[in-house]
This record gives structure tokens, C-alpha cells and sequence, in this order.
């Protein structure tokens, strides 16, 4: 058995890990099918929020992203519009709080727990994955879906 440093998460065997499982699940984003290619932004955020160490440069824009879909209700096309254009001043008005120096917890649901991404329970998933990254760093998010 290992175990993820970043995330806690267990693998049954050496060549299983986050890494292995996202790297899977990006060419599963890239192939803009759905349900994954519209959600790339979202399993990216909560993916780095549970990897900090590997993903430090991103953790902000991952922590506001997931906070403005899952805590203020927006759209995800229209926070990640927003981010990628670098509209930072509309950005910079959208209350989000600083994200806490160091997660609080460990997460509840890990790119692990997704298992193999199947397309008819993956936007359920994804959501109870992005809130608990939300959560590991100590924000509560709504029940409702994003």
C-alpha cells in the first residue's frame, strides 16, 4: 500500500498514484467530451488545492475559482472566463478571502475516490471533490451543485 504525501490518498500498488489517476483524467478533459472536457478548470483546482507542493504557482487561482463557483454560486465558465482573461481587478473584487497558509484538514474525497471517472456519476464526483478541497483548506462549502 502507498500513500500520497500530498493528499493522504492509498494505491494498492507502486505504479497507482494522484499523479497516474490525474494525468488519466486530463486525457479525458482533452477530449472535450463530456462530461470532462467543460470541467478541466474545476478537477484541476481541486486537484492542486490537494497537492500543494506540486502545484504552489496555482493554489490561489485554484482556491478563488473553487470558492466563487461552490461558496458565491457562479457559473464555472464565468470564473474561469474571468481568470483566464486576466480580468484581475474584477478578480480582485469578488470578496473571495486569502486562502489559509496551510490546509486544515485532509481531504474527504481525493482524485483517488473518483475511481475511473465514469461519465455518468463524474459531475457528481467532481462537485464532492472540489468541495472537499474547498474544505481541506478550511472553507465550507454549499450542498447545492455547482
Amino acid at each position: 500500500m502507498t500513500r500520497c504525501p500530498e493528499c493522504g490518498a492509498s494505491y494498492a500498488t507502486e505504479d497507482d498514484s494522484c499523479s497516474a489517476r490525474f494525468e488519466r483524467l486530463l486525457a479525458l478533459d482533452h477530449s472535450r467530451q463530456e462530461p470532462w472536457g467543460s470541467r478541466h478548470g474545476q478537477a484541476f483546482a481541486a486537484f492542486a488545492l490537494q497537492h500543494p507542493a506540486t502545484f504552489a504557482s496555482a493554489l490561489d487561482h485554484a482556491w478563488t475559482a473553487l470558492h466563487r463557483i461552490y461558496i458565491a454560486g457562479d457559473r464555472p465558465s464565468f470564473v474561469f472566463d474571468q481568470l483566464r482573461s486576466r480580468r484581475l481587478e474584477a478578480v480582485a473584487r469578488w470578496g473571495v478571502p486569502p486562502r489559509p497558509e496551510h490546509p486544515v484538514a485532509a481531504p474527504s474525497v481525493t482524485v483517488a475516490t473518483l475511481g475511473a471517472f465514469d461519465a455518468d456519476t463524474y459531475a457528481e464526483q467532481l462537485d464532492d471533490w472540489c468541495r472537499a478541497s474547498l474544505a481541506m483548506w478550511g472553507a465550507i462549502a454549499k450542498v447545492t451543485s455547482a
